[in-house]
């Protein structure tokens, strides 16, 4: 298993512990950003990373 597929289902873990109005909020939210990075392609995707970098510095992630 790479660390890739183990943060991803330490993720999964989280979210499947949240009540279910708490875990339908995670579900929409990522649905949203998906499409933002579909209708936004590369730029979308730079776009989530500089976000998450910044979240990152921010101490927030």
């Amino acid at each position: 298993m790479t660390n890739d597929q183990v943060t991803l289902y330490a993720i999964q873990g989280v979210i499947r512990d949240l009540p279910e109005f708490q875990r339908q909020g995670v579900y929409l939210a990522a649905a949203k950003l998906r499409e933002v990075l579909q209708a936004h392609n590369d730029h979308g995707l730079l776009a989530f990373a500089l976000v998450g970098a910044e979240l990152q510095v921010e101490g927030k992630s």
